[in-house]
C-alpha cells in the first residue's frame, strides 16, 4: 500500500513543492498527494505549481484564494481590481487562464476518505458533516464566534476547539499560528510563501517533512 502526502499552502512555491516531494522520496502510481489548496498567488511559479499538482494526480481542496480566482473570472473585465488583474494575469495567456481556471473549479470543498476529513481552513461548529457546512467557512474559517460573522477575530477560540471530529482534520489558511499538531487536527499551513517553511505530512508514517523557503516572496498580514 502506498503512502499519502499532505501538502501545506502552496501559494506558487513549486520548488519547494518539488523539493518537498524529494525529500518524501514520492513514488509515482504508488503514494498519493493532497493539496490543501490556495495555489495561486502571492508566490513566484503558479502555473509550475498547479502543473505539479496536475501532473500527479494530486487531490486538492478549493481555497479561499482560488475561489478569489474563480470569482475573479467571473467579474466582467473593466470592473476587476488590480488584484482580480493580478491573479488572472498570474495563470498565463487567455487560453493557458482558461485551462487553469477549468482545472481550479474541479477542486472540491473537502475531501473524505475512511480516516481523515481535508479542507482548506476547517470545519463549521454544530454541523454534522462537511457537505452541509457554508463553503465560505470551509475555506475561510480560523476563529469562532458562535454564529459565523467574524471567522477571524483573535478574540474568539480557534474552530478547532469547538469540533470533536470522528475523523482526523487535516487542513492550512493559518499561517500565522503556524503547524497544528494535535490528536485530530494537523494544520499544514507554515507560511511558506511569507519565507519560513513548506510542510507536509504522511498520517502512514506518522511523520512531517519539511523544507526551508527559498526566499520570502511576499509579506505576511493577517494569515
Amino acid at each position: 500500500m502506498g503512502r499519502r502526502l499532505f501538502i501545506g499552502d502552496l501559494h506558487g512555491c513549486a520548488d519547494e513543492l518539488a523539493e518537498l516531494m524529494y525529500r518524501f522520496k514520492f513514488i509515482p502510481g504508488s503514494d498519493t498527494l493532497y493539496s490543501v489548496g490556495d495555489i495561486a498567488g502571492k508566490g513566484p511559479k503558479p502555473r509550475e505549481t498547479l502543473e505539479l499538482l496536475r501532473q500527479f494526480k494530486a487531490g486538492v481542496v478549493l481555497g479561499n484564494h482560488d475561489a478569489f480566482c474563480l470569482r475573479a473570472a467571473r467579474t466582467p473585465e473593466l470592473e476587476r481590481s488590480e488584484a482580480q488583474h493580478h491573479y488572472l494575469s498570474s495563470l498565463g495567456n487567455p487560453e493557458e487562464r482558461e485551462m487553469w481556471l477549468e482545472y481550479i473549479a474541479s477542486w472540491p470543498l473537502f475531501i473524505e476518505t475512511e480516516d481523515l476529513v481535508m479542507v482548506h481552513a476547517g470545519l463549521e461548529p454544530g454541523i454534522a458533516h462537511p457537505s452541509k457546512m457554508k463553503s465560505r467557512i470551509l475555506y475561510s474559517i480560523r476563529t469562532w464566534d458562535g454564529k459565523g460573522d467574524d471567522l477571524k477575530s483573535e478574540s474568539n477560540p480557534p474552530w478547532f476547539e469547538c469540533v470533536s471530529p470522528e475523523k482526523t482534520v487535516v487542513f492550512g489558511h493559518w499561517a500565522k499560528r503556524g503547524l497544528i499538531d494535535l490528536p485530530h487536527f494537523k494544520g499544514l499551513d507554515t507560511g511558506c510563501v511569507y519565507g519560513r517553511k513548506l510542510t507536509g505530512w504522511c498520517p502512514e508514517e506518522r511523520k512531517f517533512y519539511q523544507v526551508p523557503a527559498r526566499k520570502t516572496y511576499a509579506a505576511i498580514k493577517n494569515e
